[in-house]
This record gives C-alpha cells, structure tokens and sequence, in this order.
C-alpha cells in the first residue's frame, strides 16, 4: 500500500502559496496520526455533521421570505468546510456542494459559497442577512463574513438579480418546461424506426418505416441500409430473404418479383425454402440490439450486383428523433422529481406561479438595496399579500409583466444615483476565506 502523505502532487505549489511548507506538512500529520484518509466519494449531510465539518444551517425558501402557507415544506441551506485531501490533491475529489434528491435542500462547500458572493449571488447573500431565527448552526469562524456583509451589496447586485430574475420568470412561463410537454408523446421511448419514412410506389403517400416493415412481413433486423451520397439522412434498404426463417412465400414473391405467373410462384417458392437452408447474407439490421438507446441506424455492406435493386429508400428525421429522447427523458425526470403539489397549483395556468412570486420578490429586493433599505428578505409587513396573490395565480401573466417592468425601471434608476461600490472586494473575500480554513484545519 502506498504510504499516506509522502508522495505530494504538483498542484500542492498553490496551496503553499497560501499556507507555507511547515504548515502543510501540520495537516499531513494529522491526517496520518488521526486516520482521515477516507472515502470522499459519497460526502453526504449526515457525513458533515458527523465529522464537525458543518458550518452554517439555515431555513430557506419561502419561510425565510414569510411567504409560507400550511402546505409549505422547510427547506435548509448549508454551508460546510470539505476534507483536508480536497485541497491537498489534484481537486478531482472537490465536492462544492450536497444537495438532496429533489434539491430542496443544499449545503454549499465554503470555498464555492466565497465565489458565489464574489459574483453577488442572490442565494449566497441571502444567507449572511438570515434572521437569527431561521439560522439553526453558526459556526463563530464564519463571523468575519458576516461583519462584512454590508459591503458586499454593490452594484453588482442589479447585474446578478435581475438575471436571475429573468431566468426565473423564464422558467414561469414554461419556455422548455416539461410540464408543457405532451405526455402521449413521451408515455414510451420510440425507436429511430417510427422516424423514418418510406415513398409508398403505390401513390399513397408516406408510410412510417416501422409500419411498412409490419404491412409487408419483414423484420428490421435481416435488413441492411446504405447511406444515400450527397443527401440527408436518405437510405436504400435491401432485405436478407433467406435469413428470416418466419417469411412468408407470397411476401417473398410480391416484394422480389412482382406477380407471377404458376410456374414462377412455384419456382420462387422453392427457391426460398431452398435458400432458408443452405444462403443468407448476414446484413446488420437497423438498430444496434446492444446499444438500443442510440440515435444511429446501422449501415450493411452490399454488392454491387444487390445494391442495384433496392426494395425501397427512406429518409431519417434525425432531428425529431433527438427531439423526442430529449423530451422523452426531460418529462419523466420532472415526473420523478416535481413537487405534486405544485403541479397541482400551477395546473390549467399559463405560468408558474412559485417562478414569478420569486422574479418579483427579487427585483423588489433589488430596487430596495439600491435606495440604501438594505437587504429586506421578511416581506410579511412589506408586500407578503401581493406575491402570494401572484403564487396563487390571482394576477394575469401580463400584469405580472407590467408590475416587474415598472420595478426594473425604477431599479435602474436608482442605481444610476446609488454610492453603492461597483462590486465586492474579491480580495478581502479571499483572506477571509483563507482564515476561516486555517482556523478549521487547526492552523495558526
């Protein structure tokens, strides 16, 4: 077994940067003298708080805002100091953050949380203004970026929320959303064979390939495709007759030859039995029946002689097909993930009612930083009522509209006349960060 802590990887000339030799070489002996080399690979909130590497916890979402309503659940927000071999290694172990399955609660790693405010996160400023009674840890080493937080509102802040209110009134609308996908289309996972389409020769139109392999007797399997040159998607089909042990005579002698006299069925007859036995050309078929959720048809090599009589030619709407999986998978991951309830609020409206009450609040928060209040997150005494009529859907969609363009206006105009400083001290952030680590790891 390799021995622990010897051998340092090249990437550690950063972190000396930062630390200095003699104190790196401290964290390595006491990861060797305590045995903290450990599986990092399934860092987990129960896993934080066993090991006293939780630093903040808090009530988030709607209690937070006093937006709740008795069907609300409480959603937390966390952050925590990883393990000392995520810093110390190459930084492929580096977890920024845990969240669980449906996202309602997430704990950010304290490194990615310092980024967050560098960048004004609404999410991360959010938890330096918490009221001490939505918080339910605190970790004094943390109490320098909370000393700070004033600062760190600037005029960043507009940039940063008002894009995110975009994005969430986006998502309000249902651009992309799966809610709005129809759920007969996706009840299953269509083959590429429902995407593509044959030229009936009988003047009836197109014709899906899976149903003209159904109509004529022939299994997708003993057929062979060649890509059409200089075209889109276009195949000549060609058929391994004497492999599809289950083909019947007169499907044979139709799709081969046409019609035929008695002496000639006859003969064709024969020569499929015949050929049953003893020839088949071994084509590939035209799905992988090893990889069923690729989006590619499988192509076959044919002869000359053969690739002179194709049995029909198709065309393949790849784009549809990939639009489809797309779909196929982005609906049944909100199926096993969406909160029912809020479904069930949302269902028969043309918006999200939680996305917008979020845009509104946001600008509102926004527009009220920029007029110097501070960052107001109870909004029970300041305008509770309004957002929970656009949460249950009270409002028009272009109301909502027109109230957020009338906040944003007013926004930016106050922060054309705000003092507030251009962005936050990245460099202040970054010593904090550096001694909210050193005092964690044990570190003078």
């Amino acid at each position: 077994m390799q021995d622990k802590g010897l051998l340092l990887p090249l990437s550690w000339r950063l972190i000396i940067q930062a630390l200095s030799i003699y104190k790196v070489f401290q964290v390595l002996k006491i990861l060797n003298r305590e045995n903290l080399i450990i599986d990092m690979s399934n860092l987990t909130f129960e896993k934080i708080r066993e090991e006293n590497n939780l630093l903040f916890e808090s009530v988030r979402g709607s209690h937070l805002f006093g937006l709740e309503t008795e069907k609300s659940d409480i959603d937390t927000f966390g952050i925590f100091c990883c393990y000392p071999d995520m810093l110390l290694g190459t930084g492929n172990t580096y977890v920024p953050m845990v969240q669980s399955e449906k996202n309602d609660d997430y704990w950010d790693e304290i490194g990615k949380f310092v980024k967050e405010l560098c960048k004004s996160n609404p999410n991360a400023l959010e938890a330096l203004f918490t009221p001490e009674k939505h918080i339910r840890y605190f970790n004094p080493i943390l109490q320098p970026l909370w000393d700070i937080r004033d600062q760190l509102i600037t005029k960043d802040c507009f940039r940063s929320f008002s894009g995110y209110a975009v994005m969430q009134i986006k998502k309000a609308k249902g651009l992309g959303k799966a809610i709005n996908i129809d759920p007969d289309s996706v009840r299953r996972r269509k083959t590429p064979l429902e995407f593509c389409w044959v030229a009936q020769k009988d003047g009836d139109g197109d014709i899906r390939l899976d149903k003209w392999l159904k109509k004529n007797g022939l299994k997708q399997e003993h057929c062979g495709l060649v890509h059409l040159s200089n075209s889109l998607e276009m195949y000549n089909l060609y058929y391994d007759w004497f492999a599809d042990k289950d083909l019947k005579p007169e499907d044979y002698i139709r799709l081969k030859y046409g019609r035929l006299g008695w002496i000639g069925t006859k003969l064709a007859e024969r020569e499929l039995e015949k050929g049953k036995k003893t020839e088949f050309i071994g084509y590939r078929g035209i799905l992988d029946p090893f990889d069923l959720e690729t989006s590619q048809l499988r192509c076959s090599s044919v002869t000359k002689e053969d690739a002179k009589k194709p049995l029909c030619t198709l065309q393949y709407n790849y784009l549809a097909f990939s639009q489809h999986c797309a779909d196929y998978k982005r609906y049944w991951d909100w199926v096993k993930n969406r909160n029912p309830e809020r479904f069930e609020l949302n269902k028969g409206y043309n918006y999200d009612g939680k996305n917008c009450c979020a845009c509104i609040r946001l600008m509102t928060m926004a527009r009220e930083m920029a007029e110097g209040k501070g960052m107001l997150l109870d909004r029970s005494n300041i305008d509770r009522d309004f957002l929970l009529s656009i949460k249950t859907h009270q409002l028009s969609f272009d109301d909502i509209m027109k109230h957020m363009e009338s906040i944003q206006a007013d926004m930016e105009v106050a922060f054309s006349k705000s003092t507030l400083p251009e962005k936050p001290d990245a460099e202040l952030l970054e010593k904090i960060l550096v001694s909210i680590r050193k005092s964690h790891y044990g570190l003078k």
